[in-house]
């Protein structure tokens, strides 16, 4: 991804300008090394797409339960299309409310 950053610094610097204009250099610095680090070593930065894989969460049930019947949930994922598919699941599982896995 190409980066364009324009800045346009009009004088006299106030305070608090100084230190946002100082900020913005320490982020032109941190990028330019990172980028220089990536060209240097390449085996130490994924690719975005494999990153992109790597943070792709396992999806989470729809978990409705069925209102003829209270003991069988949804096991479809979320926003998921079509009719629910409902499955018994246990009530009693050592004290405790269980869904199934």
């Amino acid at each position: 991804m190409p980066i364009k950053l324009n800045i346009e610094v009009t004088s006299p610097l106030e305070p608090d300008d100084r230190e946002l204009l100082s900020g913005v250099a320490v982020m032109v610095l941190a990028i330019a090394n990172h980028e220089m680090a990536k060209q240097a070593f390449p085996d130490a930065f994924p690719d975005d797409e494999e990153t992109a894989e790597e943070t792709a969460q396992e999806p989470t049930p729809c978990a409705l339960v069925d209102s003829l019947n209270p003991n069988r949930i949804c096991i479809g994922d979320v926003d998921h299309r079509g009719p629910h598919r409902f499955r018994r699941f246990p009530t009693d599982v050592g004290g405790a409310v269980g869904l199934p896995n």
